[in-house]
């Protein structure tokens, strides 16, 4: 006999344990590494599940992790920008500091690859290699002369692991938090002593389009 269904609870008619209401599809990287994953803006990021959200907290963060979960220590492959506030305390984000590391970059370069803003890139940098990763770090200015960093990531799907990073697997819901200090309440009096309005602001800064990149793809 057929089961009924009620606002999505299956009840099976023959004294069965009841079906289990449908539930949404977990978002994955697409088959075969075909998705493509970036962060545009300052920083505006696109992981491989093609989520969007926009980077706010400050300080370092790992974009790759390979495999997804394995300590610093014994990863793979680990690339970790650090993000800093430039101009106003709620000013554009960039990423002034960018480290891969892991045992594919150890036996590509001794101690792997550190870039800073302080030091001199190559201007038209290569792509490396990392297994069947490849990666490249690139250095940016805006308008007014401001340096930061572009990250590009590609052929992930083919890590033959799991990819972590807020460019990867992984939760970014910490990472998009604002910082307290872009956030004030402002209380308006109206003029009648027993009552008052209050109107909270979010300060926040337009977006710059000049910023870092870091980019990801899956193929």
């Amino acid at each position: 006999m057929a089961e009924l269904f009620v606002y999505g609870t299956g009840v099976n008619s023959c004294g069965g344990p009841p079906t289990p209401p449908p539930t949404a599809a977990t978002p994955s990287p697409a088959a075969g590494g075909a998705a493509s994953a970036s962060a545009i803006g300052d920083p505006h990021l696109t992981n491989v599940y093609g989520q969007k959200f926009d980077l706010m907290k400050l300080g370092k963060h790992v974009l790759i992790n390979i495999p997804r979960g394995e300590p610093a220590e014994s990863a793979f492959l680990r690339v970790q920008a650090l993000a800093q506030r430039l101009g106003d305390q709620c000013g554009d984000v960039y990423f002034q500091e960018v480290n891969v590391t892991g045992s594919w970059a150890e036996a590509k370069q001794a101690g792997g690859y550190h870039y800073s803003i302080s030091q001199s890139v190559a201007e038209s940098p290569e792509w490396v290699a990392f297994g069947e990763v490849e990666l490249k770090v690139v250095q940016g200015r805006t308008h007014v002369g401001t340096k930061y960093f572009n990250v590009y990531v590609k052929r992930l799907g083919r890590a033959g692991f799991a990819v972590g990073g807020l460019l990867g697997e992984d939760d970014h819901t910490d990472a998009t938090q604002a910082p307290a200090s872009c956030h004030r309440q402002v209380a308006l009096a109206d003029g009648n002593t027993d009552a008052q309005d209050s109107l909270s602001i979010t300060w926040s800064s337009a977006s710059s389009s000049f910023a870092s990149f870091a980019s990801a793809s899956l193929e």
